[in-house]
């Protein structure tokens, strides 16, 4: 199997933060509900999944 770009993972990493931020901004703050939290944090604890996975040794 070939080896992924050493980038890739790095990629994945910035793009599901960017996707958390922006998730995160876009819900009301006056009534924060825990599952919204969740929810916009998921994209980056996915990415960090994808990107352990790949630099595992």
């Amino acid at each position: 199997m070939a080896a992924p770009h050493p980038r890739l993972g790095l990629a994945l990493l910035v793009g599901g933060g960017l996707v958390s931020f922006v998730a995160l901004g876009a819900t009301p703050h006056d009534g924060l509900h825990p599952l919204a939290l969740t929810g916009a944090l998921l994209p980056l604890q996915l990415a960090a999944l994808v990107w352990a996975l790949l630099n595992r040794r």
